[in-house]
């Protein structure tokens, strides 16, 4: 019994001093940190869809929308229905520290019950091959779609955020903070 006692001893002794198994750590490419406070995004085109546009509040995103033009689109809303063609080009800057390859960017048309929406890709039109280096700005064309859907209330809002950023075999999907009291819902 004595020489049981003692090899549980020992084997509890081995195994508590044993150091605990530590999760992967991400590789330095896939690290970042931002810089600079964010910017209101400036918000143009025809204003009835001016008015509806709500950017949303991301900071912990490496790319930041620095403005968005919606020219020559439209949007219809009646008896709780709306229907859309949004084109839109977008301004944005990366303000993190490393070299952005490409980013996704969504155009939303939600309403109370959700709503249709259009999601874009593209790599940064910054003039160079390569991506997007850091502080750097480039317009990013897109936001050709066009739907119709439910509109409760006849309420709508055409949200912005970014959705997804690459870079050096790494992606990152910034947050997204949206105040209720925009009274939206937003499937995802």
């Amino acid at each position: 019994m004595k020489a049981l006692v003692s090899l549980l001893s020992v084997l509890f002794l081995v195994s508590s001093n044993t150091p605990p198994v530590q999760a992967p750590q991400a590789a330095d490419s896939c690290r970042f940190t931002v810089s600079g406070e964010l910017v209101k995004p400036a918000i143009s085109g025809p204003e009835d869809i001016a008015a509806l546009v709500h950017v949303v509040e991301q900071p912990d995103s490496p790319v930041e929308i620095l403005a968005i033009d919606f020219k020559d689109s439209w949007l219809s809303v009646a008896h709780e229905r709306e229907a859309e063609q949004l084109r839109c080009t977008m301004k944005v800057r990366n303000r993190s520290t490393q070299r952005i390859k490409a980013v996704s960017l969504a155009v939303i048309v939600a309403s109370q019950s959700g709503g249709p929406g259009t999601t874009f890709e593209g790599s940064p039109d910054s003039g160079q091959s390569g991506g997007l280096a850091p502080g750097q700005e480039a317009d990013i064309k897109g936001c050709g779609g066009g739907g119709s859907g439910s509109a409760p209330g006849n309420h709508i809002r055409i949200l912005v955020y970014v959705g997804r950023v690459d870079w050096d075999g790494c992606f990152y999907v910034p947050s997204k903070r949206l105040p209720y009291e925009l009274g939206i819902f937003v499937h995802n």
